[in-house]
């Protein structure tokens, strides 16, 4: 297994306090850029209401000249997939912009869902507008998404590899949108084992990171054995992902996630940390916490019982060594992918990022 390099981290002008290692920032404009290229020029609301959702104008409309506030890493994963199996940025970056449109869609309908009225310190669109046009301007997007996808034609490639990467990409959105019913539906349950746990975050957040890595080596090459590999390595940081997620929903710094302490406790989450607490804990723990749970709302002190539990039963060591499980499972998996030496630099340090970041 070769070296492992998060390199420096640096501040990304526009992003707020918010800092990105060196190889997402790498990228992370020139998507912004070509993703307003791209995007549908009307001066319609719906559009007005989408361009301030991405960071690029104020709720009138006016430029406010910021790149996008998230990091941007669905379409940064496709391209170095890409270029990790042999292919190079301008292939990748046509198939990388509606990743990040079908993200950004799954966002404003998760706002909606959760209730939340900020993201990136900005008021949501269904704070500003209403559930329904919010819903509106979300499925908006999501076609939006699909259209981009023609500009693939324009490199020649042909018709049926076009016809293979919409279907991958529309397969994934499906499961994503499979995997965010779950999530709703398991809300408030206390008994909720791993085994569905990890079949709900392979859907949610694991299936668009898979197809983003997929869809970016299968750019580059025709090699089924390593496209298996690499849609292996994927899902397997989609499970990374989403499991240091659910401990910074608890346990992260509220200066870095904008979130509070145990704020997926009080929304009443089944993350892992909490299903773990259940598992590992006493009947009479279990059964405090399921009294919480079926609360009408979870008070102070009740958010501090739940942590303390936590506490005792080292949730957090739990999922934190879980997560580094996966982690070094998905390198193991592209060990042996022949790629450039900085290619496999580059891929591996965002790997370690997902798994020890702190945003």
């Amino acid at each position: 297994m070769s070296q492992i390099n998060s390199g420096k981290k640096i501040l990304l002008k526009g992003s707020g306090s918010q800092n990105l290692p060196e190889i997402l920032a790498k990228y992370h404009n020139q998507i912004n850029s070509t993703m307003q290229i791209e995007f549908p020029h009307e001066h319609t609301k719906i559009n007005t209401m989408l361009k301030y959702f991405l960071g690029w104008t104020d709720p009138k409309g006016n430029p406010t000249n910021q790149p996008i506030s998230g990091k941007a890493l669905r379409p940064i994963l496709c391209i170095l997939a890409c270029n990790s199996a042999g292919g190079g940025i301008k292939q990748a970056i046509p198939a990388a912009i509606p990743l990040e449109l079908i993200h950004n869609f799954s966002l404003i309908h998760d706002d909606i869902q959760d209730k939340d009225e900020f993201r990136h310190n900005r008021p949501t669109i269904w704070a500003l507008w209403g559930n329904s046009k919010a819903l509106v301007a979300g499925n908006n997007l999501r076609v939006i998404a699909d259209l981009t996808m023609k500009n693939l034609t324009s490199l020649g490639i042909s018709k049926n590899k076009c016809l293979t990467l919409n279907y991958i990409l529309t397969q994934a959105c499906l499961e994503m949108i499979e995997g965010q019913y779950l999530d709703i539906k398991y809300e408030g349950q206390t008994s909720l084992g791993t085994e569905l746990y990890l079949e709900m975050i392979s859907k949610k957040t694991g299936a668009l990171i898979a197809s983003a890595i997929k869809i970016g080596a299968s750019l580059a090459t025709e090699n089924k054995e390593k496209l298996r590999a690499f849609y292996q390595f994927g899902k397997l940081l989609g499970l990374v992902f989403q499991i240091t997620d659910d401990v910074l929903g608890i346990w992260g710094n509220e200066e870095k996630t904008g979130k509070p302490v145990g704020a997926d406790i009080i929304r009443k989450k089944n993350s892992l940390p909490i299903i773990m607490a259940v598992s590992k804990t006493t009947k009479i723990n279990r059964q405090k916490i399921k009294d919480i749970y079926n609360k009408p709302s979870i008070s102070k002190s009740d958010l501090n019982s739940i942590l303390d539990i936590m506490d005792e039963t080292k949730s957090e060591k739990y999922c934190m060594e879980l997560a580094e499980k996966y982690y070094l499972e998905a390198l193991s998996i592209i060990g042996n992918i022949p790629m450039s030496n900085q290619s496999r630099k580059d891929i591996e340090a965002i790997a370690l990022f997902l798994t020890k970041r702190q945003h």
